[in-house]
């Protein structure tokens, strides 16, 4: 019985042979902590791959997603193979976004994020529906030399847009450094970004999607509460001057 929970299991070696259809030599092995499956880096002699197990039962959406994104010339990791709730796909070298937004202050990953968002919706809209990522926070994104890729797209779903850039911006807002102005002008970057890429004027549309998702940010966040509150309702009436 597998009793260490960080441990790959038989069934995720076989996905890991299967993707690689060969045998592999392995270098490294890193578990990789997740807030709602178990992922692991692997080092091959091959390449590195990242397994996924899913513990959501999305892998399905996830491999059907990410496919669909590589149609799309959207920079996603390729995926490899999917066996039962394994996903093995490409590793994605770079710096996660939100280190980069939060710790950096990079202007290049906020407006990256935007112009990848803004394609994302346009490239897998469906008859007047759109496909939006549901989970779109700056670590969900690399900077991997001058490109940013999407990753973990299984909670996609057919959607407003506007929800994803509310999302992004929520999150780049209320991370600490909290609301401060240069963090409202990295969002802003975000948010003309999308729009430059999209052709579509959502700076005010936009608003009363980051104001929702504060205010959702605050239900699990009790010592912040007061604080996430108090920008979303602000953020309702209009963009504070200092951004």
């Amino acid at each position: 019985m597998l009793t260490d929970l960080t441990a790959l299991d038989p069934l995720g070696w076989e996905a890991l042979k299967g993707a690689l259809n060969q045998r592999v030599l392995i270098d490294r092995i890193r578990f990789v902590p997740s807030r709602k499956n178990r992922v692991w880096i692997i080092e091959t002699n091959v390449r590195p791959v990242v397994v996924k197990r899913f513990l959501t039962g999305k892998c399905g959406n996830e491999f059907e997603l990410l496919l669909r994104a590589r149609n799309a010339r959207l920079d996603t990791p390729l995926p490899l193979a999917k066996s039962g709730d394994y996903l093995v796909s490409e590793f994605v070298p770079g710096e996660t976004c939100d280190v980069l937004i939060n710790q950096m202050f990079s202007a290049t990953a906020s407006e990256g994020i935007g112009q990848w968002l803004a394609r994302f919706h346009a490239g897998l809209s469906d008859g007047g529906r759109y496909w939006i990522m549901s989970d779109a926070v700056p670590s969900n994104f690399v900077l991997s030399g001058e490109d940013i890729y999407g990753l973990d797209l299984e909670d996609s779903s057919i959607g407003d847009p506007l929800e994803d850039v509310g999302r992004m911006a929520a999150s780049m807002l209320d991370t600490d450094p909290l609301f401060t102005p240069l963090k409202f002008d990295l969002c802003r970057r975000m948010i003309r970004s999308y729009e430059r890429q999209s052709h579509v004027d959502i700076i005010e549309d936009v608003r009363p999607f980051i104001s929702k998702h504060l205010q959702l940010d605050a239900k699990s966040r009790p010592l912040f509460r007061r604080t996430l509150m108090g920008a979303a309702k602000s953020l309702e009436k209009g963009w504070p001057a200092l951004a």
